[in-house]
């Protein structure tokens, strides 16, 4: 249990300007997960997260107090990742990707022909 961990986060649900209901809503955080933090329960980080972003203060400030000082002031965190995304490929894996389906495939006079055009490039 900490404290002073609950006290802070009273006091930035309080500068937000509101209950800690909407609070939670708005931080895409369960309700419950709220009201134990405001018993004294430390969140994970990425519910840490979402709550400083909320409110502007440093997840630094939420754990010990304090404010960081310095290059990184008012960092709060950076983007999360996002697995699972496709990434955009580049010109040459389009173009691989098309002349492999094409040696795939069923049709050798076409897989004929790129075997030759490839021959003629690697040279």
């Amino acid at each position: 249990m900490n404290k002073q961990f609950a006290l802070r986060l009273r006091r930035a649900i309080q500068a937000v300007g509101i209950n800690p209901t909407q609070f939670a809503y708005k931080a895409r955080v369960p309700q419950g997960t709220i009201s134990k933090c405001l018993s004294g329960h430390v969140p994970t980080a990425r519910i840490l997260l979402r709550i400083a972003k909320l409110t502007g203060k440093s997840v630094d400030w939420f754990l010990t107090g304090k404010e960081a000082k310095g290059r990184g002031e008012g960092y709060i965190a950076e983007r999360p990742a996002r697995y699972g995304t496709k990434r955009l490929k580049t010109s040459d894996e389009v173009w691989v990707e098309k002349l492999l389906k094409v040696l795939r495939s069923g049709n050798r006079r076409k897989k004929q022909t790129i075997k030759e055009l490839l021959d003629v490039l690697s040279r």
